[in-house]
């Protein structure tokens, strides 16, 4: 749990002092096999830096169950046009941050994004490639995020996602975002 915070710590004050944007999110989870519901709380900033878009992602769920799962991404990727495809480095903290459950993972994927009416439209696709866990779980991931003006440099974000494969989750979310 204390290297989870740490490197979210890290990487959010570095990202977030110099972010393009930078947002919370609360999405509610529901598990598409076992019917569980957690609620996912969601910090992410990016940055472009000399032609690269620089992303990080800090995510916690905590299950009603009982239970925490917690996870940082750190991305980067290139501006063609209205997409960006992406590589990008993960760590799991494992279930409740135990012992020796930590994993690290690869990440691919692309985002697209535009104006719609009064916000900005944003879809895309991310998929984990290989682990350092004893048994690799796989996993791609289906977003999108409506992102609709309230103030200058300030949306309110609509969320929606889905989790393939071995990790089977429909979300929906709100939060705000600020631009830089």
């Amino acid at each position: 749990m204390k290297k989870i915070i740490g490197a979210t710590l890290v990487a959010l004050s570095c990202a977030a002092s110099a972010a393009d944007y930078f947002s919370v999110d609360i999405d509610s989870v529901n598990d598409q096999v076992s019917g569980a519901r957690s609620t996912a709380q969601y910090i992410r900033a990016g940055k472009e830096l000399v032609g690269i878009q620089m992303g990080v992602q800090g995510r916690t769920a905590i299950s009603q169950a009982g239970g925490m799962l917690s996870s940082l991404e750190v991305t980067g990727g290139k501006n063609i046009g209205p997409f960006t495809p992406f590589v990008g480095v993960g760590f799991d903290n494992g279930a409740n941050g135990a012992r020796n459950a930590d994993y690290k993972y690869g990440l691919v994927g692309a985002t697209a994004g535009m104006k719609f009416g009064p916000g900005f439209a944003l879809a895309g696709v991310k998929t984990r490639l290989g682990t350092t866990a004893a048994v690799e779980t796989k996993q791609t991931v289906v977003f999108g995020t409506y992102s609709v003006p309230v103030a200058k440099n300030v949306a309110v974000n609509l969320n929606a996602s889905k989790s393939y494969q071995d990790i089977q989750e429909n979300a929906f979310g709100l939060g705000v975002g600020i631009s830089f």
